[in-house]
């Protein structure tokens, strides 16, 4: 493994863990603002960076294991997921775009 190889290795990895550690986060900071009183102060979330940098993440993967022969079924699947699931990514502007047009005119 050369330099560059190691190098973006550890690159991958860390943007796996951001994302990881930016869900966990934003799930925990769902559930607060779930459990919160009206006007209750509820902490901000690290808004739509996670999802993308665990999008990224799945891209890069995606290409890296193509390199070394491993065929990953339906690539575009692993890349939108993170996105998905990140609940301050995707679902909030669903959410957002469904109160703005079914809401009371």
């Amino acid at each position: 493994m050369t330099g560059w190889g190691l190098v973006g290795i550890i690159l991958l990895s860390m943007a796996w863990l951001f994302f990881v550690y930016g869900l966990g986060l934003h799930y925990a900071l769902l559930r607060r603002a779930l459990q919160a009183k009206p006007g209750e102060y509820v902490p901000s979330s690290l808004g739509f960076v996670p999802g993308v940098v665990g999008s990224a993440a799945a891209l890069f993967t995606i290409a890296a294991l193509a390199q070394y022969g491993i065929e990953v079924p339906w690539p575009w699947l692993w890349i939108v997921l993170p996105l998905v699931i990140d609940p301050y990514c995707l679902p909030i502007v669903v959410l957002l775009l469904v109160r703005k047009l079914g809401g009371p005119r």
